[in-house]
């Protein structure tokens, strides 16, 4: 099923909720490499600090943060009319999100653990990749939550459009 928006709700979810949290979480993210693994001059795959753990990690706690700030603000914004408000049909994957502030975020988080992590992870894995230096591994961290960033807010803001009063 397509889900249906208007120009404006496709424009609030390309520029606002897709572009501004990959830029975001870019630098966020770089920092968060650099500032936890700098003392190391290779990073393994696999281990007690490493791209695995870390990528597993940022794959829960991404779009679980994301959506504990996105979602009040969104649902502000539409209360106050400056968001569009959502009252089609959601696609069937999305449906599962309808729920509480706090289950929403924990079900996202754990959703994109294996779907984006473990998928990441078995790529670096199939590339051969069994250890980065550090550079190269900060550019992973960083490029890997700006495109995951980019991929879950909008369809969190979606969902957040969504909501009805109350929820």
């Amino acid at each position: 099923m397509t889900v249906q928006l208007s120009a404006e709700q496709r424009r609030f979810l390309w520029v606002g909720q897709s572009v501004v949290p990959f830029a975001i979480n870019v630098v966020l993210n770089g920092a968060i490499g650099w500032a936890m693994f700098h003392g190391m001059a290779t990073i393994p795959l696999w281990g007690s600090s490493s791209i695995g753990g870390d990528t597993l990690g940022t794959s829960f706690f991404l779009p679980a943060i994301t959506c504990l700030i996105v979602t009040p603000l969104v649902r502000s914004q539409v209360r106050k009319g400056a968001a569009p408000a959502f009252d089609g049909a959601l696609a069937g994957w999305l449906r599962p999100f309808q729920r509480s502030l706090l289950v929403r975020a924990a079900a996202l988080g754990l959703a994109c653990v294996p779907l984006a992590g473990g998928a990441a992870v078995a790529l670096l894995a199939a590339l051969g990749v069994t250890a980065l230096d550090f550079a190269p591994f900060v550019g992973w961290k960083a490029l890997y939550a700006g495109v995951l960033g980019a991929l879950v807010t909008p369809a969190i803001a979606l969902l957040a459009l969504a909501d009805r009063p109350g929820r």
